[in-house]
């Protein structure tokens, strides 16, 4: 038996979530940041266990082990790189990052609303 953790097979865990776009709307997302670590969690519907793995530098997925649905991110360096460098992502969120600071660190965006933070994910699964 090795102790090397199983990799999972992301292009099967894209194919597995071409229904992102309905399960955003559906289920809603909780968005928190934490301001000391700069680092963004984003949650898909409600927080359950998941496996966490790393896509690139600094942006992990949360996957329900058993749908291999993709359930979350986290994103490290997300005011200092990802605003910074991505202005997609600065375009769409920038709006949601402000709202974010204002209430606490902590929001629940549902239905369409929720269907903003859908770049982030398809930046890295496509």
């Amino acid at each position: 038996m090795s102790d090397k953790p199983n990799e999972l097979d992301m292009d099967f865990i894209a194919r597995n979530n071409i229904n992102l776009t309905d399960r955003l709307l559906s289920e809603g997302v909780t968005i928190a940041y934490d301001e000391d670590g700069d680092t963004l969690f984003i949650t898909i519907g409600h927080p359950r266990e998941a496996i966490t793995e790393q896509i690139v530098d600094g942006l992990f997925y949360r996957i329900d082990p058993e749908t291999l649905k993709v359930i979350g991110c986290i994103i490290i360096g997300f005011e200092s790189d990802v605003l910074t460098h991505n202005k997609l992502i600065r375009n769409l969120f920038q709006e949601g990052f402000e709202q974010l600071r204002k209430q606490g660190d902590l929001i629940k965006w549902e239905g369409p609303q929720a269907q903003k933070i859908k770049p982030i994910f398809e930046l890295s699964v496509h």
